[in-house]
């Protein structure tokens, strides 16, 4: 009897197991259709600002460069190459912070091998952070951004 009322009450109250797949072509992704990816996101954005802030680049306004990199599941950054340019000074030390931030390995729940990144670092006359998803022709597939731009 114990046994029943147990596989009963299992059956009734079954935790969620909460997983995410990268939205469809053409579907954006926000913070409330995936919580999960947003998150991570916005976790990997904050650690590059912040290592953006202390590198202490000499710069102009107007400043920045970006580059590309596919991040794998445990973390790792491969195949990273520079996708907008500046000067050779500034483009190395953007390549700098972004290798000096190691990722985290995805989180649980998130339904994906690797993800296609694009970093942009610049100043511009705001501070802001802006995330983005994608899709990117010339890798036929999804790309994940991060633009952040200081105000110094």
């Amino acid at each position: 009897m114990k046994k029943i009322i147990l596989l009963i009450m299992l059956i009734l109250f079954q935790i969620p197991v909460f997983s995410e797949d990268i939205p469809p072509r053409g579907v954006e992704m926000t913070k409330e259709t995936n919580p999960i990816f947003w998150s991570y996101l916005e976790d990997y954005s904050s650690s590059l600002k912040e290592a953006f802030e202390d590198a202490k680049i000499f710069h102009l306004r107007g400043w920045g460069a970006a580059y590309e990199f596919i991040l794998t599941r445990d973390g790792e950054i491969k195949d990273l190459k520079g996708s907008v340019f500046q000067n050779d000074y500034y483009d190395r030390k953007v390549k700098d912070v972004i290798l000096s931030v190691k990722p985290s390995p995805f989180y649980k729940g998130m339904n994906a091998k690797d993800m296609l990144f694009r970093v942009y670092l610049g100043y511009q006359n705001r501070e802001n952070i802006d995330i983005y998803n994608g899709f990117h022709i010339k890798y036929n597939k999804d790309i994940f951004g991060i633009i952040i731009d200081l105000d110094k």
